[in-house]
């Protein structure tokens, strides 16, 4: 049986299960491939950096999605803890597996249908966005069948107290994974051997992890105190406003630039270009920790003064 200090540990439990299936399911995909490739070593390279990236994608994005709805499930059901954890998380790694060989059916069956056709920019975009989609359905539904099927394990317990980091974190996870999959997003429009170098890959992952942590920090500063809840609806409102306000900074101050200094001609030296370059990349970053504050002040604020009176 659950010890009462350990209910609040379920969110973890989800995740950690939903990684372990990502790093086994693509360990084996990586495999079949590597006996299907030729024996080329700058195609192994790729196959090894992309199964790297994806796994590095599904690790961010279906752990953190496991976590996130495992806590909105335990606030809105109070379903913090059950007698068999490893039954529920057995089940829900079995949900899991089952949607990944799904989602390699239909793509292979587009494959076979579409052809060459799928390697187009927006075709590999559409897909991209499809699987991210199918990820969302497949953890909530896999979850959902999880707790279905060990209902009557469940033990009633008050919910855990102290959430403010535990927000805080999922506040940082949501900017992070919006990195991620935004560059994954635009990966189509690089060559096979810009998109799956370990320059790529390595840029991308300090960009999620600069926005992650400034956005964990701006969060953990407009978080109530005391917060009983995380309250997930409010906290990917201000994910999603915060994401919004920081690029639409980069966009008007790079338009602003380019208009007022180099009369929208573009024309200057390479040096100074990179510079300014680099100044629009790091401006959404820095408006993380801003924005971030001010929307989750603004969006807490009842909570802030309930708890207050």
């Amino acid at each position: 049986m659950n010890h009462p200090a350990q209910r609040s540990n379920l969110p973890w439990l989800a995740a950690v299960t939903a990684m372990l299936v990502v790093v086994l399911w693509h360990c084996v995909t990586f495999g079949l491939m590597v006996l299907r490739a030729p024996s080329d070593n700058e195609q192994i390279l790729i196959y090894v950096t992309m199964t790297l990236r994806t796994i590095g994608e599904g690790l961010l994005v279906q752990g953190g999605l496991a976590f996130l709805i495992a806590q909105w499930r335990g606030e809105r059901h109070q379903e913090w803890a059950y007698r068999r954890p490893l039954l529920l998380m057995a089940v829900f790694a079995g949900g899991l597996l089952a949607w990944d060989v799904l989602a390699m059916v239909l793509y292979r069956g587009m494959f076979q249908l579409l052809g060459t056709a799928m390697m187009e920019h927006g075709m590999q975009a559409g897909i991209f966005v499809s699987g991210l989609a199918l990820a969302v359905l497949g953890v909530w539904s896999s979850w959902w069948l999880a707790v279905l099927v060990c209902r009557d394990d469940r033990i009633a317990m008050p919910p855990p107290s102290g959430q403010r980091t535990r927000a805080a974190g999922l506040a940082g996870w949501i900017q992070a994974a919006a990195v991620v999959v935004g560059v994954s997003l635009v990966y189509p429009l690089f060559n096979a051997y810009d998109a799956y170098s370990p320059v790529t890959l390595i840029a991308t992952w300090i960009g999620a992890v600069l926005a992650g942590a400034l956005a964990f920090g701006g969060a953990w500063l407009g978080l109530p105190r005391h917060l009983s809840l995380v309250r997930t609806g409010r906290l990917l409102s201000t994910g999603l406003l915060t994401f919004v306000c920081a690029y639409i900074l980069t966009i008007g101050v790079g338009v602003v630039v380019m208009v007022l200094i180099f009369g929208g001609t573009g024309r200057t030296d390479n040096a100074v270009a990179i510079t300014i370059l680099v100044i629009l990349g790091l401006l959404p970053l820095l408006g993380m920790l801003g924005f971030q504050w001010l929307w989750t002040r603004v969006l807490y604020a009842k909570l802030r003064r309930a708890a207050a009176a």
